[in-house]
């Protein structure tokens, strides 16, 4: 049976209040910091493994005095989306440089390990959101995501350089941004950011195997297994798994599993959790008395007006106090 939760007069079920007696008796989580620098760099970055052999990265530098840099980098595809500025130019040892370009994802995939440099102008800086596949991801996660998925990163990690510039689309250049705000906290910070990295990902390699995604055939979606996928997060609402191992879990590929959720549920796999956070919010702050700001920040909001914004849109009504005894 599907559950609805803003459908008329809000009713929480018994999961909903079982993971807010288990909220209020949690420690608080721990707040990922971003790191801020100074000296060769200025600014603020971070960095995060939001899946086995899958990372995402998000900075706002600026390089006063310019540099350059030489690392090796281990085979990988790299995806970048420059949300302002220029982040110079990027060369593996024997290729010539490449740059990105503003608002619009750019791969750079490694077929074996290279030193490669990063070299920036004096003054140049900007604002940017990084994820990288490293080789083992491909292994790992072959049963969680498609066929055209695999075939496209298996090509790009094929040995030698390669770089490609996809189109722009202003629902990629709005996700890359939304990663960039940080407006979530731990876990379901945690789940959005690896539900918005592999979003990511997959539209990249769509844009890039546009040509032969009409050839290949999609698996049938299961209504049972997105099902089974619902009971798992209702089950687990203070620490959700992520998109991958939830497929994983459950026996379908990523794609099919986030369809499978919009074609029930009307939203993704974190619009879902989101949503049940949104009702326990309500159950904090009308059953349990707490404040919107404390409420909001048990339920994974880094700050009182992001959640006050998306309460007001769940319910219709910003957050109040004993409203439903009144």
């Amino acid at each position: 049976m599907d559950t609805h939760f803003v459908d008329g007069a809000f009713v929480a079920d018994e999961l909903v209040r079982a993971a807010v007696h288990q909220a209020l008796a949690a420690a608080e989580p721990m707040q990922k910091q971003r790191q801020q620098m100074t000296g060769a760099f200025e600014g603020w970055f971070w960095v995060e493994d939001v899946s086995e052999h899958l990372f995402v990265s998000a900075c706002e530098l600026v390089c006063p005095t310019g540099a350059a840099i030489s690392q090796p980098v281990e085979r990988s595809v790299m995806i970048t989306l420059l949300l302002e500025g220029d982040n110079g130019s990027f060369a593996p040892e024997g290729a010539a440089p490449v740059s990105s370009r503003l608002e619009r994802a750019h791969i750079v995939a490694l077929g074996e390990q290279r030193l490669c440099s990063r070299v920036l102008a004096p003054g140049q800086g900007c604002r940017r959101v990084e994820l990288g596949v490293r080789s083992p991801f491909l292994d790992a996660n072959a049963d969680a995501l498609s066929a055209m998925d695999l075939e496209a990163l298996d090509y790009l990690m094929a040995p030698g350089f390669r770089s490609y510039h996809l189109p722009r689309t202003e629902t990629m250049t709005r996700m890359a941004a939304m990663l960039a705000e940080e407006r979530y906290h731990g876990s379901l910070g945690r789940l959005f950011r690896e539900s918005m990295t592999v979003q990511l990902m997959l539209q990249s390699l769509r844009l890039f195997a546009q040509d032969r995604e009409g050839a290949e055939g999609r698996r049938p979606r299961s209504r049972d297994a997105v099902m089974a996928a619902r009971d798992i997060l209702d089950a687990a609402l203070l620490a959700p798994p992520g998109t991958i191992e939830l497929a994983r879990q459950v026996g379908l590929n990523r794609n099919a599993l986030q369809a499978g959720f919009r074609e029930a549920f009307g939203t993704t796999v974190f619009g879902y959790v989101r949503d049940r956070r949104m009702a326990m919010a309500r159950v904090m702050i009308e059953e349990q008395g707490l404040g919107a700001a404390e409420a909001g920040y048990k339920v994974g909001f880094a700050s009182p007006s992001a959640f006050t914004a998306a309460y007001r849109r769940t319910f219709g009504s910003p957050p109040m106090r004993g409203s439903r005894a009144a």
